[in-house]
């Protein structure tokens, strides 16, 4: 069988060895016959609403058993999978399905209270969940069919599809912020997806007896690899929700004889900091992969001290790269301490002066990518995608050098997301929020490195003309108005801020003054009223958030 698509993996293995485990859930094992047979009937369910080729279908829920299912079968139907955070409120869902126009929404066990206020958008036309999920409000009127899975499904047959898919149509839109703060939608082929997993499996030595440990959520463009290539491979993915419970977790990556761990910094901080990893030999564990944000290299040091003789593999990418640009092999990582490595099977990858020429070696300037992995563009935004995709290739927007022996180094972005865990967070939506606050004036949002997530967001603000600033009034305002991951770690008041010769706020003053030595750090900050950097005083109203 040519593999053209994604789901073109699925079916071989379902064929070869249908008795095959691709899914661990706790006790409960799923074969590829099964997730194929499941896939099989959801892609017919969709068929039968009337989705087209080339149709947008949102995925929302957390991962188990129903989300791959409904990945794998959305994509057999020919459509493009929407895939959308369990942990953003509906507002933001709503905001992305009318951006892409989606068509219907398969949802999760637990995600349909999401649903509300998105039961009557234009483009919409049903629901797939379950019942018992919906809120009273929404289960009657409206103009979006709401239909409960369990009764809808086990109406069509598990048999494979006759839909012919080749490798130029459209798999995914995944949508990440650009610089604005406004949703973009990274549209990826198959071909794209395909050439990236082609790529991973190469440099890992993936085989059919690897079982990859899986904490990452599977909206996030670094999950959804993971699972594509270990379904590439004839694998096993074992699924572990519980990662706030850290010994837990390793109790069940030890017991399942996982192979792979993959995570983001903030996963092996809370690894190295919240339990006994260093005293585990985990027998069965043959590799590691870390991507989504740098990890610090003292926190490197101490990974590769705790776990002797496993691989590990610091990787480097984008949504926009479906998702991997480059890898630093295991043999280099202990010399190449902070280093993204080469660039992966099929991928170029140069460093360019701002006039497009190739800088020389050590010299600092932009990163760009050429391979048959970069995305299609941003949908319905030419002038997005003209922004960072040209001949020269995909431009970053990330700062780098190159040393003598090829190795690449990030030594910062152009752009200012933050990375904080898993998430990719615009500081402009986070500031708006702020400014809208009757005693706010002026507000700025910065990632500040932090060794658990990456980064915390760390937000400065101004007082209006006789406002008395209330900390916990501003907190929760905050909290009323964003999801949980988007709430600042720490907000700090200013009497006035600094502004560059643009007259825009001067964000790398505010971070170069908290990362004085002289001064304390956003962890501390808050004993006394006020700090004071360069003359300008600086109060604290700080409130972890937990």
């Amino acid at each position: 069988m040519t593999i053209a698509c994604v789901h073109h993996y699925l079916e071989r293995h379902a064929r070869r060895g249908p008795e095959s485990i691709l899914l661990v859930e706790g006790d409960r094992k799923t074969t590829y016959g099964q997730i194929d047979a499941g896939a099989n009937r959801v892609a017919r369910f969709l068929l039968a609403q009337g989705v087209e080729r080339g149709d947008r279908i949102g995925l929302l829920g957390q991962n188990s058993r129903t989300y791959i299912e409904s990945y794998f079968g959305i994509l057999k139907a020919g459509a493009m999978c929407v895939a959308l955070n369990a942990a953003a409120d509906w507002p933001a869902h709503g905001k992305l399905l009318a951006h892409c126009q989606a068509r219907g929404l398969l949802c999760g066990d637990r995600v349909g209270r999401h649903a509300v206020g998105i039961e009557n958008m234009p483009h919409l036309a049903f629901i797939l969940g379950n019942r018992h999920s919906w809120p009273d409000s929404i289960r009657t009127g409206g103009q979006v069919r709401l239909l409960d899975r369990s009764e809808w499904l086990p109406r069509f047959e598990s048999e494979p599809l006759e839909v012919t898919c080749t490798g130029a149509e459209r798999a995914a839109i995944v949508y990440t912020s650009g610089s604005t703060g406004e949703p973009k939608g990274v549209v990826l082929r198959h071909a794209n997806l395909v050439a990236n997993i082609k790529s991973i499996v190469a440099y890992l030595r993936l085989t059919c007896a690897d079982r990859a440990f899986l904490v990452l959520p599977l909206h996030y463009v670094y999950g959804k690899s993971v699972l594509n290539t270990h379904v590439a491979v004839g694998g096993s993915v074992v699924l572990e929700n519980s990662f706030l419970f850290p010994q837990k977790a390793l109790d069940t990556l030890e017991a399942s004889a996982a192979t792979g761990l993959s995570g983001v910094p903030s996963t092996f901080a809370i690894l190295l900091n919240r339990s006994n990893l260093a005293d585990r030999t985990l027998p069965h564990l043959r590799y590691v992969t870390q991507a989504g944000g740098p990890m610090a290299p003292a926190m490197q040091q101490r990974l590769i001290k705790a776990l002797p003789g496993k691989q590990i593999f610091i990787m480097y990418g984008a949504t926009e790269a479906a998702a991997r640009l480059s890898y630093l092999p295991p043999c280099d990582l202990a010399r190449k301490l902070g280093s993204i490595g080469k660039p992966i099977p099929s991928v170029e990858l140069r460093v360019l002066r701002a006039d497009g020429s190739e800088a020389a070696v050590e010299e600092v300037g932009e990163l760009v990518a050429r391979g048959p992995n970069l995305m299609e563009g941003y949908w319905n935004d030419r002038a997005g995608t003209a922004e960072v995709l040209n001949d020269q290739g995909y431009h970053t927007g990330d700062l780098a050098r190159r040393d003598a022996e090829g190795f690449f180094y990030v030594v910062g972005r152009n752009r200012e997301m933050i990375k904080s865990g898993a998430h990719r967070i615009a500081p402009q939506e986070i500031e708006a929020v702020l400014a809208a606050h009757p005693q706010v004036d002026e507000a700025a949002v910065v990632g500040y490195p932090d060794e658990m997530l990456g980064e915390t967001i760390t937000a400065f603000v101004t007082g209006c003309p006789g406002q008395q600033l209330e900390r916990q009034e501003v907190l929760r305002w905050c909290r009323q108005r964003l999801p949980a991951y988007k709430v600042p770690g720490a907000i700090h008041w200013l009497p006035e801020f600094t502004r560059n010769g643009s007259g825009k706020i001067d964000k790398r003053f505010l971070l170069d003054a908290i990362a004085r030595p002289d001064h304390s750090s956003p962890d501390v900050m808050g004993s006394d009223p006020f700090f004071v950097f360069s003359g300008c005083a600086i109060g604290s109203m700080q409130d972890r958030t937990s």
